[in-house]
C-alpha cells in the first residue's frame, strides 16, 4: 500500500513510517519540516501531498499514484504554550483537511490519532477526577478545556466521512512514551503528579504498531473510537493501593489486579485484534 503520513517527522508519525516501511508499504511523508515541506493547513497543499505532482516531472516520468491509505498523526500535542484559538484551529484544520482531501482522491481507509485526553482529565484547568474505573470508550466525556474540545471534534469529523463510506478509525491513545520516559515521568515522580492521568501511558511502539493494524479492511464497524493504553500502571505500587492512597472518590467497577491498568482497551482487541505487548518493567 502507499500510505500517507501527516505529522512524519513527529514523535509517534515517525514511528508509524518506519512500521509502515518495515512492512512493506510505501509511505508519503507529510510535514511541515523536512526536505519536502508540507503545511498541514493549506488545503492545496495536502492535495497536491496526497495526490503527487499534478504533471509529469521534467524527466517526463508519469507522476506519483494517489494513496490507498492517511494515517492523521500531525496536531499540536500538548496545549501548553499555545493560545486556545490557535491550538483549535492547528487541530481542527489539518484534520478536516486530511479527511476531505483523501475523501476526494478516493481514499476510503483513514486512521486518525485522538487522544485519551478526550475525556478532560489530562488539561482541566481544575482537577476534574475520574468517577469510576477503568475507563472505557464508554466513559462519559466531562471536559472543559480547548485541547479536549479539539479531539472531540477530530472523532466528530471522522464519524462523518465514516457516513460517506470511508473506514475511519480514530485512535484514542493515552501518554505515549517510550519506557525511559515511563520510569522518568511516571515512576520515579511523585504519585500525586499523574493522578489525573491515573498513571497510564501506551509505549510509543504499540501506539504506532494500533495505526498499522487499523489499516485492514472490516467487514463492520465503518467507524470506531478506540482507547490506546497499556496494560499495567507506570507505577510500581499495586494499583488498588494507588487508588486508596490518591483517588479514594474513585469508584472501582471490576477487580483489578497487581499492577493492572486502569485504562479497558478491549474494544481495541475486538476491532483491530491489538493488545499491548510489551511493558515498561522489562529494561
Amino acid at each position: 500500500m502507499r500510505i500517507w503520513v501527516s505529522g512524519a517527522r513527529g514523535k509517534l508519525g515517525a514511528e508509524v513510517c518506519r512500521q509502515l516501511v518495515a512492512a512493506g508499504h510505501q509511505v508519503v511523508e507529510a510535514d511541515r519540516i523536512g526536505p519536502d515541506p508540507v503545511d498541514l493547513m493549506d488545503r492545496e497543499a495536502v492535495a497536491r501531498s496526497m495526490a503527487g505532482s499534478a504533471a509529469e516531472s521534467t524527466t517526463g516520468a508519469m507522476a506519483e499514484p494517489a494513496v490507498d491509505a492517511v494515517v492523521h498523526c500531525a496536531g499540536v500535542a500538548s496545549p501548553e504554550g499555545i493560545e486556545p484559538v490557535e491550538l483549535f484551529e492547528a487541530n481542527g484544520i489539518s484534520t478536516f483537511n486530511a479527511l476531505e482531501e483523501a475523501w476526494k482522491l478516493g481514499v476510503r481507509t483513514v486512521v486518525l490519532a485522538s487522544s485519551g485526553s478526550i475525556y478532560g482529565t489530562a488539561w482541566s484547568p481544575e482537577e476534574i477526577g475520574t468517577p469510576s474505573v477503568p475507563v472505557d470508550e464508554d466513559t462519559e466525556l466531562r471536559y472543559v478545556d480547548p485541547y479536549a474540545l479539539t479531539k472531540d471534534v477530530l472523532e466528530r469529523m471522522g464519524q462523518m466521512y465514516a457516513r460517506r463510506g470511508v473506514q475511519v478509525t480514530a485512535l484514542r491513545f493515552h501518554w505515549i512514551l517510550t519506557p525511559a520516559e515511563v520510569r522518568e515521568y511516571i515512576a520515579d515522580a511523585p504519585p500525586e503528579e499523574n493522578r489525573r492521568n491515573l498513571w497510564g501511558y501506551v509505549d510509543l511502539a504499540e501506539a504506532a504498531r494500533a495505526c498499522v493494524l487499523s489499516l485492514q479492511p472490516r467487514t463492520h464497524a465503518r467507524y470506531a473510537a478506540l482507547l490506546i493504553a497499556a496494560e499495567d500502571t507506570g507505577r510500581h505500587e499495586p494499583t488498588l493501593e494507588l487508588l486508596a492512597r490518591h483517588a479514594p472518590e474513585t469508584q472501582l467497577r471490576t477487580d483489578l489486579p497487581a499492577h493492572a491498568s486502569l485504562y479497558n482497551c478491549t474494544q481495541a482487541a475486538k476491532t483491530i485484534t491489538w493488545t499491548h505487548h510489551s511493558t515498561w518493567r522489562h529494561p
